[in-house]
């Protein structure tokens, strides 16, 4: 159980006081952040690390799948930061860790300089915190006083995570991960919606952004409630009431502004049972507008559809001029029954498609937690793709690292494999390009 924790983390720590017998391993700052080592390697392939970083990969297809740096007035650099503590026994306590963002806004530094301001904050207060490293060393004490001729201590852990879910001239926003282990079967973790004005870097609440805030409220609500009866989210939920559902999400730093929508979230054992996770419900865009969302909100980039429930989604996906009919869920989400199911046109690809079912049951990846979107990688062309996101795992190190495969639907009804990033789609720093291997010209979004 301890793994299967650790395979919905990434990583996070900092600077903390220690006793004498306590000796530091430090880490110095690592920047993770795409522009940044595209400078700092320029003309070189770049190795593989953990989340956060920007890779490509060679497919054996016609195309290879790059990502690289978005033109917008936004830059979101980050940092990692990361050391572990031992005891006079040289038995690793506690690690510690965070990966932080730090902001630039193209003319307008003083609300960059607000943002990260506030982020520091989040930051310090972090720094400043001792309880898990204390905890640590209490447990530790306790097995080696106990007299046993053997033990095992798993080390302690407490990370603090920054990822940005959506940056553009008019908002900026983060998902803040909060994650520790203190011992059982396994470590819990939190999370927070951090959101921002890019024109005046000042925190936007939920009641800005409607002019109608009781009634967004309530459409916000009686959309989410409609998700939640569905069986994609009764399969992880506890029920469907209202009340619940709006005393939970509503509260502050319960929500963000991604590229797909608006997002109100649940942590773990509030809306259902630990292996659900983090619980997400998001509302479109599309029907953001009919709720009377301010304009200065509304996201006007690549288009980004997340097929959350198995509701049929009706979309021209190869620009033939008629609408596919398109499905995607999973029976038995986080069980070791896991189906995943997508369908177009009443074909499932998912177990007649040679190369997407041999994805979909690679044990490497966590595909029981699998997610699909419909994402617009090059608006100059009539061609929606559809790109899966799942985590791989090494299984060894317990590393995780969420990978997206990248897939056409042809007029011919074929449905063709582009390759794969690691990484996410909805990353809203960088933008995906391919490259044709025969040529090496560039088609971008």
């Amino acid at each position: 159980m301890v793994s299967i924790f650790i395979l919905l983390c990434t990583a996070c720590a900092d600077n903390i006081s220690y006793s004498e017998s306590e000796e530091e391993i430090t880490q110095e700052n690592t920047v993770l952040n795409p522009q940044t080592e595209e400078e700092q390697n320029a003309g070189t392939v770049l190795e593989e690390q953990n989340e956060g970083a920007v890779l490509e990969e060679q497919n054996e297809g016609a195309v290879l799948i790059e990502r690289t740096v978005r033109d917008a007035p936004v830059r979101i650099d980050f940092y990692t930061r990361e050391q572990s503590t031992k005891n006079g026994d040289d038995a690793v306590l506690c690690t510690r860790k965070c990966i932080y963002p730090v902001v630039t806004i193209a003319g307008n530094e003083n609300a960059a300089d607000r943002i990260n301001a506030d982020i520091q904050k989040r930051i310090d207060s972090f720094d400043t915190g001792t309880s898990v490293l204390d905890d640590a060393n209490q447990a530790y004490q306790s097995m080696r006083d106990s007299r046993e001729a053997e033990f095992h201590f798993y080390p302690y852990f407490d990370e603090l995570i920054f990822t940005a879910v959506r940056a553009d001239s008019n908002v900026v926003s983060f998902l803040e991960t909060s994650q520790y282990y203190i011992g059982g079967a396994h470590g819990m973790y939190y999370y927070s919606g951090l959101n921002y004005d890019t024109r005046t870097g000042e925190r936007i609440n939920f009641a800005d952004l409607s002019a109608n805030a009781d009634a967004f409220r309530q459409d916000t609500l009686a959309f989410i409630h409609d998700l939640a009866a569905t069986a994609a989210y009764q399969g992880i939920m506890w029920g469907n009431d209202a009340d619940e559902q709006q005393e939970i999400l509503y509260q502050d730093e319960r929500w963000y502004l991604s590229t797909s929508g608006l997002v109100l979230f649940s942590n773990p054992y509030e809306l259902g049972p630990f292996f659900a996770g983090e619980i997400e419900f998001t509302i479109p865009y599309s029907d953001l507008e009919g709720m009377d969302l301010k304009e200065r909100y509304n996201y006007t980039g690549a288009k980004t559809i997340r097929l959350q429930t198995e509701e049929i989604c009706c979309l021209d996906l190869n620009g033939d001029g008629r609408e596919e009919e398109i499905q995607f869920y999973i029976d038995q989400m986080g069980s070791y029954d896991t189906d995943v199911h997508f369908i177009i046109d009443g074909t499932d690809y998912a177990v007649e498609h040679e190369e997407l079912s041999r994805q979909f049951s690679d044990d490497h990846y966590i595909f029981s937690w699998a997610q699909c979107y419909l994402y617009d990688m090059d608006p100059t062309d009539v061609e929606i793709e559809i790109a899966f996101q799942m985590n791989y795992n090494t299984w060894e190190d317990d590393i995780v690292t969420p990978h997206t495969f990248l897939y056409r639907y042809e007029r011919t009804g074929e449905l063709t494999y582009l390759g794969s990033i690691v990484g996410t789609v909805t990353d809203p720093t960088v933008k995906l390009c391919t490259i044709s291997q025969n040529t090496e010209s560039e088609v971008q979004n």
